[in-house]
């Protein structure tokens, strides 16, 4: 299978704006080969405390129409409203399907995202091409029982805004998550810079296996292609078998 993950340089609170870029992304993505595309965190928006900017009423209607018209499933993250609540969501959405919905469950206090958002309650787990894969954000990541719970995903996609100045703790938690579940773990992260002054790097975007090393990948079209390959996933499987951890629990 191969990934292309879009370190997009979201326009701050201009969803308008990020819809063109995305729409571009796509097709940059189908000459790519990709079979499934993943954005950061609030892809249309960047992460802001400001709901009803970030907030777009049909923002899964506009990912299925260009899912649809290009026949690439797609992970993307969109902030979503249920009555007077906001809720910082990811979805997973396939060509003809429903989107499957994560809510994030662990909001940043430190940012504030707990005065305006509410957190989800659910883990969220699909199979596409016979590969498990579990969505998370952001914060989510600090929480390591969060994807011990996603097993027996195989591929553990984060998507997030994480700042430049705590890499280290990106990258440690990554592969942390990664050799702790036996799994693939995929962080994928904006670029730029947001409407507070924060910086993203743009080296942030990373594959881990299940070892803790970084699977390589090539850029083109604005993307980062990975690809899971037969031979990738049958060695996580086997190690699966050979070293039982995750039978210990």
């Amino acid at each position: 299978m191969r990934i292309g993950g879009v370190p997009l340089n979201i326009v701050w609170e201009s969803p308008e704006i990020n819809m063109k870029i995305i729409e571009r992304v796509f097709a940059g993505a189908s000459e790519a080969g990709v079979e499934l595309i993943v954005f950061p965190e609030t892809t249309l928006s960047g992460f802001t405390n400001n709901a009803e900017r970030a907030y777009v009423k049909d923002a899964c209607g506009f990912f299925r129409k260009q899912v649809d018209h290009w026949g690439i499933p797609a992970v993307y993250g969109f902030i979503d409203r249920r009555d007077s609540k906001f809720y910082n969501c990811a979805a997973f959405l396939a060509p003809g399907s429903e989107p499957l919905i994560y809510r994030k469950r662990k909001l940043f206090s430190y940012g504030g995202e707990n005065i305006v958002y509410s957190p989800g309650d659910t883990n969220l787990s699909f199979e596409m091409k016979n590969i498990h894969f579990s969505l998370n954000i952001c914060y989510d990541l600090r929480f390591p029982e969060l994807f011990r719970a996603n097993l027996p995903a195989e591929v553990m996609i984060v998507i997030a805004n994480w700042p430049e100045k705590r890499a280290n703790h990106w990258q440690a938690l990554l592969k942390a998550r990664a050799i702790e579940n036996q799994s693939f773990v995929l962080g994928l992260n904006r670029t730029g810079v947001d409407g507070n002054g924060i910086e993203y790097d743009e080296a942030f975007s990373v594959l881990f296996d299940q070892d803790g090393n970084e699977v390589p990948f090539e850029a083109e079209k604005g993307l980062l292609l990975w690809e899971l390959d037969y031979e990738r996933m049958s060695i996580l499987r086997d190690w699966r078998e050979r070293f039982p951890a995750l039978k210990d629990i």
